[in-house]
């Protein structure tokens, strides 16, 4: 930068400021802003290392589109890839939500009875016997003892009636009431025997309603039929239970419930209401 700018420069901001040595001219603070950019441009415009940026990226945007005219396939190409990838992500992420919503309805219905219409038939294999043995001791194969049904209750609040623990006890979530299923476990040998339900292999299924499907909740009740361990004494008659949720809309819609009883590809049908 020459000399006389510079000079030029020093100047006017001196002569801006001041009109003699005893009189100060006051600038608002509009004016001191419109000096300082009119300094920094001539600053700027007289800078031989300085390149305007705008100007730059104009001239890159015009070299493209004239490479684009030259060469017009490889813009379609370009184009029209960007466009399938993301379509394809779009349909990738729509299959990824119906997926999830398959899973948690499939979750919904696990151990909750809901006033929904559930096709039972897909979980019946055509290859299964069906039977209607009631006793589930003998479809199990255990000798010496029997396993009925007794009852059902439906309550929001279960507690064994010989445990003091309220660790031992289950409360239905909101909207639900716990539908219990009660069965008497007895010791029909002249012999104590050792009950256990954690080595077998079985499948319950509740149906209400012909339509309306759930299996059990896993708890920690040390009477859950599907968990429990026990030693039974000659004649001695023990509680196993069942525990399912039913909605509240669905208590009072109660009209037929049977419980399926799946082992060894079999499968037998209990009636409980």
């Amino acid at each position: 930068m020459s000399k006389k700018l510079i000079s030029l420069i020093l100047l006017l901001s001196i002569s801006t400021f001041l009109t003699g040595c005893e009189e100060v001219i006051e600038l608002t603070d509009t004016e001191t802003r419109l000096i300082a950019e009119y300094a920094g441009e001539l600053l700027l415009k007289n800078d031989r290392n300085y390149n305007d940026r705008i100007d730059q990226g104009e001239k890159i945007e015009k070299e493209m589109e004239e490479e684009a005219l030259e060469n017009p396939e490889d813009a379609l190409s370009t184009e029209t890839t960007e466009s399938d990838s993301s379509e394809t992500s779009e349909d990738a992420g729509d299959n990824d939500n119906n997926e999830d919503e398959g899973t948690n309805k499939g979750n919904e219905l696990n151990s909750n009875i809901d006033d929904i219409d559930v096709t039972d038939d897909n979980n019946t294999d055509s290859g299964q016997q069906v039977g209607t043995e009631s006793d589930i001791a003998k479809i199990l194969g255990m000798n010496g003892l029997s396993i009925t049904y007794k009852d059902y209750i439906i309550t929001d609040h279960y507690q064994p009636d010989d445990s003091d623990e309220q660790v031992l006890s289950l409360d239905a979530s909101e909207g639900y009431q716990l539908l219990v299923l009660r069965f008497n476990i007895n010791n029909i040998s002249g012999d104590s025997l050792k009950f256990t339900m954690l080595d077998e292999d079985v499948d319950y299924r509740i149906v209400c309603n012909g339509k309306n499907a759930a299996n059990p909740m896993l708890t920690i009740l040390l009477n859950d039929l599907g968990t429990m361990e026990s030693v039974i004494s000659p004649e001695e008659s023990q509680e196993g239970v069942l525990v399912f949720q039913i909605s509240d809309d669905m208590k009072n819609k109660l009209s037929t419930m049977e419980l399926k009883v799946e082992y060894n590809n079999g499968e037998n049908v209990i009636t409980i209401l």
